[in-house]
């Protein structure tokens, strides 16, 4: 899922769980729960699969999920220890998906077999492609705020 799909359920989860501990790791295993979902980046055209077009994809994400914070924070009072710590606890796979891609290293290994296990759970042999996954993540991202906001 994109960074705004998770960061959208983080909040979620934060709005509604009271104790900050517990709202990460709420927020974290979402990502893995939600990751299960088909959503077409496992078939993506071969140019996406080489770095730099990885981290503008993610970098573009990124700046959406900002814009969607800053207009969320308007609208919603979504600045607490809980809805933070939920939302970071979301997204945080993802960025240690990153960090493994951009170094190999060993020591996220781990992380990155976990993330593949959920990711393809559903969708050993198929998935949807990029576009209809990015409809059916958009379609879902605006479910999302409508229960956030």
């Amino acid at each position: 899922m994109f960074l705004t799909v998770h960061g959208a359920i983080g909040i979620i989860i934060g709005q509604r769980i009271s104790n900050p501990l517990l709202a990460f790791v709420v927020g974290f295993i979402s990502h893995y729960i939600f990751d299960i979902i088909p959503h077409g980046d496992t078939r993506a055209p071969e140019k996406w699969k080489n770095i730099i077009h990885t981290a503008f994809a993610a970098l573009i994400d990124l700046i959406i999920l900002i814009i969607f914070i800053l207009w969320l924070g308007i609208k919603v009072d979504i600045l607490n220890l809980n809805t933070a710590l939920a939302f970071f606890g979301s997204i945080i796979p993802d960025f240690l998906q990153g960090f493994y891609f951009l170094t190999n290293k060993k020591k996220f290994v781990r992380f990155q077999e976990v993330h593949n296990f959920f990711h393809f759970l559903l969708t050993k042999n198929s998935d949807f492609n990029l576009l209809t996954g990015m409809i059916l993540q958009t379609i879902f991202f605006i479910l999302l705020i409508t229960f956030i906001i």
